[in-house]
């Protein structure tokens, strides 16, 4: 495994932009075979929507018509080095809410859902990100309003933020970005269409791969983001308490059915964990000097607003090396 860039120089340039400040959670490292890769490390970390210390990364995104939904905020922007694999290559996603630490809360006690893995070539096309994990409510509530066992809280958070997925067996050489994403449903009775207060809290995060090797596969069509998902897909609008309720007037739904297309048959059908090795990088991250809002993108230092930028996300249609910081 090996990273195309200088890994210390990315991981400090990270750390001028992002703080753990009431952040919600992201993907922080990735470990491949059980080795890590280092902090943010070929990671395309969601951009801070507001300054220091009252704006967080990962807002979260919750218009299914956004570009947003596809890799997040700022998600079109490539950061500086790509993590290299092979076709079988166990990848480990450690995702965290404040810090890379073993006391993290990883993600609220509140934001149950489930959690998926796409895989897409990069740059990505329209219906190219193809499902090979996911993982939704597995265990019913004991009691009135008890929730359940969901894929976010009680496994992702219950193993330390750990999410595990597979390379696809003799999947074709070549860049590609993995889609993994986590979904709150704790305010989902209700689409986010009808009331914008409400409504299903999406957390995607995107990650740079090179695939090598002399694999023959190629992934089949998938799905685009945004498109994926619709507004009244059963799983967009759930109720993780009423389906809980012993007694109630509404009908209550005690089963949940993961949003998205069904997880490609090429896709390994177990992910077991593996043994991790060290962490690599740092556990927490300084004061970031750049934020956006509304598409506009703030710049500042010590506090001073330096200028601002209207952001627009701009898909590239052909693949672009990423520029390896010096």
């Amino acid at each position: 495994m090996k990273l195309h860039g200088s890994l210390a120089a990315v991981a400090a340039a990270v750390t001028t932009f992002f703080e753990v400040a009431q952040a919600h959670c992201y993907i922080y490292s990735v470990y491949v075979n059980g080795v890590d890769s280092g902090t943010f490390s070929g990671i395309r970390t969601p951009a801070y929507n507001g300054p220091p210390p009252y704006g967080f990364a990962n807002g979260p995104v919750k218009d299914l018509d956004s570009i947003d939904l596809r890799c997040n905020v700022m998600g079109d922007r490539q950061v500086p080095h790509t993590i290299q694999v092979t076709p079988g290559d166990n990848l480990t996603m450690e995702w965290h809410h404040d810090a890379r630490t073993s006391t993290d809360d990883i993600i609220a006690s509140s934001h149950h859902g489930p959690a998926m893995v796409y895989i897409s070539p990069d740059p990505p096309t329209e219906n190219s990100f193809v499902k090979i994990w996911e993982e939704g409510k597995f265990a019913q509530g004991e009691g009135p309003r008890a929730p359940g066992k969901w894929a976010t809280t009680a496994d992702i958070a219950g193993n330390g933020g750990k999410m595990n997925v597979r390379i696809p067996k003799g999947l074709k050489a070549g860049f590609y970005l993995i889609r993994a994403e986590m979904v709150g449903l704790h305010e989902a009775e209700v689409s986010y269409k009808k009331n914008p207060i409400r409504g299903a809290q999406f957390y995607p995060n995107c990650i740079q791969i090179e695939v090598l090797g002399d694999g023959d596969v190629s992934l089949p069509e998938g799905v685009s983001f945004p498109g994926a998902y619709k507004w009244d897909d059963p799983g967009i609008i759930y109720d993780v308490y009423c389906s809980t309720k012993t007694t109630t007037t509404a009908p209550c739904t005690t089963t949940y059915q993961v949003p998205g297309p069904t997880v490609w048959s090429g896709a390994w059908p177990d992910t077991p964990s593996v043994e991790l090795g060290a962490m690599t990088g740092v556990t927490k991250v300084t004061s970031w000097n750049t934020w956006i809002s509304k598409s506009v993108v703030t710049s500042a230092s010590a506090g001073k607003v330096l200028g601002t930028s209207t952001y627009q996300a701009q898909w590239s249609s052909t693949y672009h090396a990423p520029t390896p910081t010096a």
